[in-house]
């Protein structure tokens, strides 16, 4: 189920223009399959109790009350834990039903991998209602398994089938993230110069917001996985180990931001130890011509009684003192072993 790390993929969750909120329905046959429900067809079976709907909506249009007001018939708690403007993963109980807010990660063209995409979640026995403000890859993965017969047989299988999905996608980023971190580490120690500061930055930034989200993400499935008591033991056992895999994933974000913690201070400690080379060099030079500046200065102001001034060999006895005079500089500091 998880993408090939080397070759990301793109989201297509829904052709755009999205004019509302319905973005697509889906009715779970209990085999694996599901059948697409328009508009019409979702009000007509949404009181069925035994029918098991899943209902994927775009938060961003007005109408979304029309669905979780009218049809769904939430409380006003339910749904302002569902349309709250900032969230983190979390879990929280109302009656029989469940609220949980998940981060997918961003595989829209042109988007940072770091600028997850959050996922609201209804779930009761036999209705799962998911919101998003923008196109979510892992949807449409869960939406590609149930349209070719291969998906989930319940709501809590669907449910287990999405976190999966979430934390499979952070495994590809993560490999990507090691991969070229990995790249720097080798550039480092064959050839420092071709280490970019950039992409370390850009690397430590992705790997903050990561560890971020992906932690409470972690302690939010392993504490879906303990409840509520509708929930069959093979799904709780997949959110378990949706939690675990997560928990690696976080261990290894923080591995990697030491590693490049460590890369940037090798990569500065150099860069400020081939300046320090540099200026001590120039300092060198400086002390070598200071007393020559000192006697061409002296001996370059416009008064009478300069020595050698009416000597036609004043230039070049000049230059012989000054010979001498770099030479015993020289020599003085590598006596003293400044160079």
């Amino acid at each position: 189920m998880a993408a090939s790390s080397d070759n990301l993929p793109t989201t297509t969750d829904t052709p755009p223009p999205q004019t509302g909120a319905f973005v697509t329905a889906y009715q779970l046959d209990g085999t694996g399959a599901g059948r697409v429900l328009d508009d019409v067809q979702l009000h007509a079976m949404w009181h069925s109790e035994e029918a098991a709907l899943w209902l994927h909506l775009d938060f961003r249009h007005d109408d979304v009350m029309t669905y979780l007001h009218s049809l769904a018939q939430l409380d006003e708690a339910v749904i302002e834990a569902l349309l709250e403007e900032d969230t983190r993963p979390r879990v929280a109980r109302f009656g029989r039903g469940v609220v949980t807010t998940l981060r997918g990660i961003n595989f829209n063209p042109g988007a940072a991998r770091d600028d997850l995409i959050s996922l609201r979640v209804w779930m009761t026995p036999k209705r799962l209602i998911t919101l998003r403000r923008r196109p979510l890859h892992a949807v449409s993965v869960v939406r590609e398994r149930i349209d070719s017969g291969n998906g989930a047989d319940s709501i809590p299988d669907l449910t287990a089938w999405l976190a999966e999905t979430l934390v499979d996608q952070v495994g590809d980023v993560t490999h990507q993230l090691d991969g070229r971190l990995a790249e720097l580490e080798e550039a480092q120690l064959n050839d420092p110069e071709d280490v970019d500061s950039d992409d370390l930055t850009r690397i430590r930034r992705s790997l903050i917001n990561l560890r971020r989200f992906m932690g409470p993400q972690r302690d939010c499935l392993a504490q879906l996985a303990q409840g509520p008591l509708w929930l069959d033991e093979e799904t709780k056992v997949s959110l378990r180990e949706s939690a675990n895999q997560l928990s690696r994933y976080t261990e290894d974000f923080n591995a990697m931001q030491e590693r490049a913690h460590i890369l940037q201070e090798q990569y500065w400690s150099e860069h400020n130890e081939q300046l320090n080379e540099r200026m001590y060099m120039l300092a060198i030079i400086t002390t070598v011509f200071l007393p020559l500046s000192f006697l061409t200065g002296l001996l370059g102001i416009n008064v009478g009684g300069i020595p050698g001034a009416d000597n036609p060999y004043g230039f070049m006895m000049f230059i012989g003192i000054t010979l001498v005079l770099g030479i015993a500089v020289m020599g003085l500091l590598k006596r003293k072993h400044w160079w």
